[in-house]
């Protein structure tokens, strides 16, 4: 297993590049807030939350948690993109409640020129991984949509996805 040193800005980590200072940090939770009702955050939110499961309170509260912001640099799948990692899975994922949180306090922040930013999120439910994808558009749009870990679809590094983990 790999050892997590310090991270630095620029490090790349299998198909991610490291872009944020290490000073990210989601607030704490308490665990009851869930995605498919998060419209005070999202404007569409993709009923699929609901259709697979992944609107129910998870219950577990967390406290305050440095997580690091990666863009992609290489076509991928998600496996190998969480796979470069060289953790095990339960380690590079967020709440939902957490991911709500980062997107309310920190989206901005991470934009890519134009205003846009795509960001994805590991997350559990039972023990089935999902991936919540957050969009942040130019207008101040923002919308959220949900695919299975196993979706076997490659992800394109032009368009420089972001990736929010919590800090190893």
């Amino acid at each position: 297993m790999k050892t997590m040193t310090p991270s630095t800005p620029g490090q790349i980590d299998g198909c991610l590049k490291l872009i944020s200072t290490g000073n990210v940090v989601i607030g704490p939770t308490n665990g009851t807030e869930i995605i498919s009702t998060a419209h005070n955050v999202f404007d569409y939110i993709d009923h699929d939350f609901k259709n697979w499961g992944c609107d129910v309170v998870e219950w577990e509260s967390t406290p305050e948690t440095p997580v690091e912001v990666y863009e992609q640099i290489e076509n991928a799948s998600y496996r190998k993109i969480f796979g470069g990692f060289g953790q095990n899975l339960d380690r590079l994922r967020l709440t939902t409640p957490q991911i709500k949180k980062f997107f309310e306090t920190e989206a901005d922040n991470w934009l890519r020129e134009g205003g846009l930013a795509i960001y994805h999120f590991l997350f559990k439910v039972g023990n089935k991984f999902f991936v919540a994808r957050a969009f942040r558009h130019e207008d101040g749009y923002q919308e959220v949509r949900v695919d299975p870990f196993s979706k076997d679809i490659v992800w394109y590094a032009e368009y420089r996805y972001r990736f929010v983990l919590p800090q190893l």
